[in-house]
């Protein structure tokens, strides 16, 4: 038999074809992964960061604890987040990424539903500690290995309209934990998100997919002959030997940590920060709502450049966006400033999670992701975990928020400069730069 041959110009056909598919042609079954990582987003991100705005208060008024100690334990609390991208990334190559995704659902849920009575600061430390695990587990390290297993060539898109769902709880998460604890009681009030953590556990059980083809599709729900895709195994061939003596894996994992300094340094202190210039809680939730409703559409826009412009010049523009907004934010007292830092503010809370992911998956595709982010994350974590220490030292030292937020645009100068010596250029099977 004569081997039939794909020429170019079918294959340029195939590319057409698939172009006229449309970038948003993800499939129902895509779709209902895109809209299941979103949630998840929306739950991590509130439980992990924005929650903290109204839980530290809350504890610290229903059981006396100081304030500021609470802040301050909050850094080696969520140190725990550090052992679970090695943890949940192991339990995803052994188990799958939906098993790491429901265990983690759990026990997130009964760590979060305890909280409510962290009586003492060392039951916080753990509790929180348990809670920055799972989070991390379900969303950050199982939620982003399965967009990574469902999209390649579109995970820009898919991320940018999951990342949503992370912009929406900086609107919504607060007020919504706020009023559980006016209609529960702050004691049964945790166990309402909790509740919905156990929803999300069900519906990962019974309707996700670890792979698109476990259930008969390919990954952008494209034909595999359109040139998009080369399906191989998923488990990777580059060893985490490897994976250290890499340049580029430490400039990722400490460059995308500065950009979550930046991310948690602001968002995880936004309610005091306006409270500290003179508004009621009220009006600052009220503001942080106004901020990430104005920046929901940067949540798709952040993916949209990502797909155009490619992710390293688009998290590089991202990462600038972010130091002139804290700069715009010192000035906040005027109120024009105020308003055009909320939309900055705004636009750049979607981003974060969405480009870092991208970024480690495009130096890292698809069976190697899983196994790059036992690595990448960890670093990540440990810087990122630096941002409440950086708060505590310049509210405490360094004059306040404006002290504070002067060492948050040093990080960004910082994470400019790293991102810039980056090179991206995914990996092949012997864990070399193509």
């Amino acid at each position: 038999m004569i081997e039939q041959q794909s020429s170019p110009l079918l294959n340029n056909h195939a590319d057409v074809a698939a172009e006229k598919r449309g970038r948003h042609h993800f499939g129902a079954q895509g779709w209902n992964v895109i809209i299941f990582q979103g949630l998840l987003f929306w739950i991590a991100a509130g439980t992990v960061t924005h929650g903290l705005n109204v839980v530290l208060p809350t504890l610290s008024g229903l059981y006396g604890l100081d304030y500021s100690t609470l802040l301050a334990l909050a850094t080696p609390a969520s140190w725990a987040s550090i052992f679970a991208s090695p943890a949940c990334a192991w339990l995803c190559e052994k188990r799958g990424v939906k098993f790491n995704i429901i265990v983690c659902l759990i026990g997130c849920a009964l760590c979060f539903g305890a909280l409510g009575y962290s009586a003492s600061f060392l039951s916080f430390v753990l509790l929180f500690g348990a809670v920055s695990f799972f989070g991390t587990g379900f969303a950050y390290v199982g939620g982003t290995a399965l967009i990574a297993n469902w999209f390649v060539r579109k995970q820009g898109l898919a991320l940018g309209w999951c990342a949503i769902g992370q912009t929406l709880s900086s609107a919504f998460y607060v007020p919504a934990l706020a009023a559980l604890f006016v209609w529960l009681g702050v004691r049964y009030g945790f166990w309402g998100i909790s509740a919905m953590m156990l929803i999300m556990a069900g519906w990962a059980g019974v309707f996700i997919a670890n792979k698109p083809e476990d259930v008969g599709l390919t990954p952008d729900n494209e034909p595999l002959n359109a040139g998009t895709h080369k399906t191989r195994g998923y488990v990777s061939d580059i060893s985490i030997r490897q994976l250290l003596r890499m340049r580029d894996v430490w400039l990722i994992g400490i460059a995308t940590g500065g950009i979550y300094i930046m991310l948690v340094g602001v968002v995880g202190q936004f309610v005091p920060r306006i409270m500290a210039m003179g508004y009621p809680q009220s009006t600052a939730i009220f503001y942080m709502t106004v901020a990430a409703l104005i920046g929901a559409p940067g949540a798709y826009g952040w993916g949209w450049l990502n797909h155009r412009l490619g992710v390293k010049r688009t998290i590089l523009l991202y990462t600038l966006c972010w130091v002139v907004a804290i700069i715009v934010n010192m000035f906040a007292q005027q109120g024009f400033m105020l308003w055009l830092s909320l939309l900055m503010i705004g636009l750049c809370m979607p981003g974060a999670t969405n480009l870092s992911t991208a970024l480690i998956a495009a130096k890292f595709p698809r069976q190697h992701y899983i196994r790059a982010i036992a690595i990448v994350m960890p670093i990540q974590s440990v810087v990122r975990c630096c941002a409440f220490l950086i708060l505590s030292f310049g509210l405490s030292w360094l004059g306040g928020y404006t002290g504070a937020y002067q060492l948050l645009v040093a990080v960004g100068g910082i994470t400019l400069a790293l991102l810039w010596c980056t090179n991206i250029s995914p990996m092949d099977r012997e864990g070399e730069g193509n």
